[in-house]
């Protein structure tokens, strides 16, 4: 066996290890990050308990989880960016937390969520913003506003859509608009309109797709060209025979 083979051998044998070493030592970070960001929130429950609810941005499977009990509201389509938690009211919890985008584009998504007789809801999840800095440069933000009433709760969400272009200055747009969302008692969800469904669509999850038929009756949220459709207890954008969970 000659020296050179030797030498090579060695070597490669120790960037192997350096290059574990290394990989396990980022892994402890994340690990230590996770718990170090972890955070609980009192909230109180719509029948007036208070209760402590956990959000968890698990850095090491870039998995964001909103923890009540034994419930676990799990978001896969989450960059590892410390999420943004505050209160609408004492009832919900607003989670703004950051989505992988891609080259000069920055994505976001809102999540509400409240607690009913020991069970954890998704109220809304949808879009919270765009940050598109291209040829043409595109901006979209929503932001929430809880309205408290004798007869439930009203959200409101004030919409900005921006578009400018240099080249073309005849396609820019400055879009603003306040859309009201009602609140079902029952779902526990904010809405638009409820709509009527009755199609087979492409179903789109994080690790599966497939077609089913849908049939029936089920809260929307439209935000301008975004529309959002609640269906068995989850939330889902509805795109060209689509719905791609959130």
């Amino acid at each position: 066996m000659s020296k050179r083979f030797l030498l090579v051998l060695s070597l490669i044998l120790f960037l192997s290890k350096s290059m574990c070493f290394a990989q396990d030592e980022l892994l402890d970070n994340r690990i230590v990050q996770t718990k170090k960001d972890t955070r609980t929130f009192n909230i109180q429950s719509l029948e007036g308990k208070t209760l402590k609810v956990k959000v968890l941005p698990d850095y090491v499977h870039n998995i964001l989880c909103v923890i009540y009990l034994t419930d676990t509201l799990k978001v896969f389509d989450y960059w590892d960016v410390f999420p943004q938690t505050s209160h609408l009211s004492k009832q919900f919890l607003k989670i703004n937390y950051e989505v992988r985008g891609g080259s000069n584009l920055g994505l976001g998504n809102s999540l509400i969520i409240c607690v009913s007789n020991n069970k954890l809801y998704e109220t809304l999840h949808v879009l919270r913003y765009v940050d598109s800095e291209a040829e043409v440069v595109n901006t979209y933000n929503v932001k929430f506003a809880l309205v408290t009433r004798k007869k439930g709760y009203m959200l409101t969400a004030s919409l900005r859509d921006k578009s400018f272009s240099t080249n073309n200055p005849e396609t820019n747009y400055d879009y603003t608009n306040t859309s009201k969302l009602h609140f079902d008692k029952k779902l526990k969800v904010f809405y638009s309109i409820k709509k009527d469904l009755y199609d087979t669509l492409k179903v789109a999850y994080h690790d599966t797709t497939y077609r089913r038929e849908i049939q029936g009756n089920f809260p929307e949220v439209i935000l301008e060209d975004n529309k959002y459709v609640f269906i068995g207890g989850q939330w889902f954008e509805l795109n060209n025979g689509a719905i791609i969970k959130y």
